[in-house]
């Protein structure tokens, strides 16, 4: 089974083996078709810049030789870590990796926040803190944010979401104007700039991701909520207009969990304005 997904000039192919043995002959195959394809229409694909990721079951194995294939006499060695559209992958699927690339382009981005500070309005630095810092940080951050979702305060902080979150820190006190030593709580600095935490900011993009999947149609995404209904309309729902996940994925868990808390006005509106505001409500439910 597998999935070819393109966008501009990056092109992914997942594939998916019961054994590497199999997986091998697989991705040889596609991989030599998909070339042959771009060969055929005059573009140009270069098997040696090619990066392939190994995602295996979480369980104590040997050590073995890395994994490769062969595709049009380049040898292909699998990766630790890949960077596709921004997103840094690792084999092990933790971000890690993805969070100091973070911290890295952020911490510039600060700096520059930081000479501005005195120079221009309130209004304007939020502006340009939107920018530089928080569009960063919202990027794809369903993808690799949604397993750090807390519902409740009494709920795990993970790593990811921790360290996102202390990038934020930094950027609401340059924003209200305060330093880490007068001890400004985290909710009272969000209020004043009228923005959600990290975690607020997670639960609110997976809630609008379901709902364009719902009303666009999204491939994939709109098979993730079952409503056990017997028609074929897109999230089926049930005479209780409940919810539930079709997989045991996080994203898809969450996004249940998170659409069962959202009231009628969100799950009916095909105005995008209406449901961001709807959803926004539902997620300051939600701890910082």
């Amino acid at each position: 089974m597998g999935c070819l997904i393109a966008y501009a000039d990056d092109t992914c192919l997942t594939m998916e083996a019961d054994s590497l043995a199999e997986l091998k002959v697989l991705l040889q195959e596609e991989g030599t078709r998909v070339l042959s394809f771009f060969a055929s229409n005059e573009m140009v694909a270069n098997p040696s810049k090619t990066a392939m990721l190994i995602l295996r079951p979480a369980i104590p194995r040997v050590r073995e030789s890395p994994f490769e294939i062969k595709l049009c006499e380049a040898t292909i060695i699998e990766s630790q870590h890949e960077r596709l559209l921004g997103v840094h992958f690792t084999s092990d699927l933790r971000w890690n990796n993805h969070v100091e690339k973070l911290k890295s382009e952020t911490s510039y981005a600060l700096s520059v926040l930081s000479r501005l500070e005195h120079l221009l309005s309130s209004k304007h630095l939020k502006a340009i803190a939107n920018g530089i810092i928080m569009s960063r940080l919202r990027y794809c951050l369903p993808v690799f944010g949604a397993e750090s979702l807390r519902f409740d305060e009494s709920d795990t902080k993970s790593t990811v979401g921790y360290q996102i979150q202390l990038i934020q820190n930094k950027m609401l006190r340059l924003l209200v104007g305060c330093r880490q030593s007068d001890r400004v709580r985290v909710h009272d600095m969000l209020e004043s700039v009228n923005m959600l935490s990290i975690n607020q900011q997670i639960g609110f993009d997976i809630l609008i991701e379901l709902w364009k999947a719902k009303n666009f149609e999204v491939p994939h995404l709109m098979s993730l909520l079952d409503r056990h209904r017997n028609d074929t309309r897109i999230l089926r729902s049930d005479t209780t207009g409940k919810a539930s996940a079709t997989n045991l994925e996080p994203f898809a868990m969450n996004g249940a969990r998170l659409w069962n808390m959202a009231g009628e006005i969100f799950r009916t509106t095909n105005l995008l304005k209406v449901a961001k505001i709807e959803a926004r409500k539902v997620v300051k439910c939600l701890p910082i």
